[in-house]
């Protein structure tokens, strides 16, 4: 599997059936695939804006219903930067709900497999679930992220996302990546799993130190 040029049917059967699973909701927090409320939402996703220092572009691969992607501009403006959002999903329907929340940016916005996809442009800033692709598939993908749509001065961000109400914790990206021979610039986490350890995490690399 980890040889293929092209993601498992099996894979991408998973993402494809997020589409219904996710439109079944009325709320925008479900509607991304989380449950534990608006107050948890924060706590356990806006770590990943530790990696965010400056205004850009920023991309949100597998941007869902573009809720996050809306979450991370308004907590970016909360601290005094200014970000350009942008989206990427394989699912249209999802692309579509995303398009409702930022009206006038249609051209923001693309509906794609980020396997093996390479943007009309670059973003200063790009984020990712590692579970966009097999784990046995992260490193090559990074690898091609990094190259294909962070700029030049850009970063990385990979997150992953464990589940309090199955005891399941997060990977430790960072150290996956590293073991991968990327170049990690710095980790973070988020929220707190009942025996205190953290329910997401994410880490990130810059372009520059990674493709010499």
């Amino acid at each position: 599997m980890c040889k293929s040029e092209t993601l498992p049917e099996g894979h991408l059967h998973n993402i494809r059936a997020l589409e219904s699973a996710y439109l079944k909701h009325r709320d925008p927090i479900r509607q991304s695939g989380f449950s534990g409320g608006a107050e948890r939402w924060r706590a356990e996703r806006s770590p990943l804006l530790k990696a965010v220092h400056s205004d850009g572009e920023f991309l949100d691969v597998g941007c869902s219903v573009g809720y996050l992607l809306h979450c991370v501009v308004e907590w970016s403006n909360d601290n005094g930067l200014e970000l350009v959002p942008y989206g990427v999903d394989l699912n249209p329907r999802l692309i579509l709900e995303a398009l409702r929340r930022f009206p006038g940016l249609e051209h923001h916005f693309w509906v794609a497999n980020a396997w093996r996809w390479v943007p009309p442009r670059r973003f200063k800033w790009v984020y990712a679930l590692s579970d966009c692709v097999p784990k046995c598939l992260l490193i090559r993908w990074s690898r091609h992220m990094l190259q294909h749509a962070v700029a030049e001065n850009g970063r990385l961000i990979i997150g992953h996302y464990g589940s309090r109400s199955v005891a399941t914790p997060p990977l430790d990206i960072a150290e996956i990546l590293a073991a991968g021979g990327l170049d990690v610039s710095g980790e973070a986490s988020g929220g707190k799993m009942s025996d205190g350890s953290p329910v997401t995490r994410f880490a990130w690399m810059d372009r520059r130190s990674n493709l010499r």
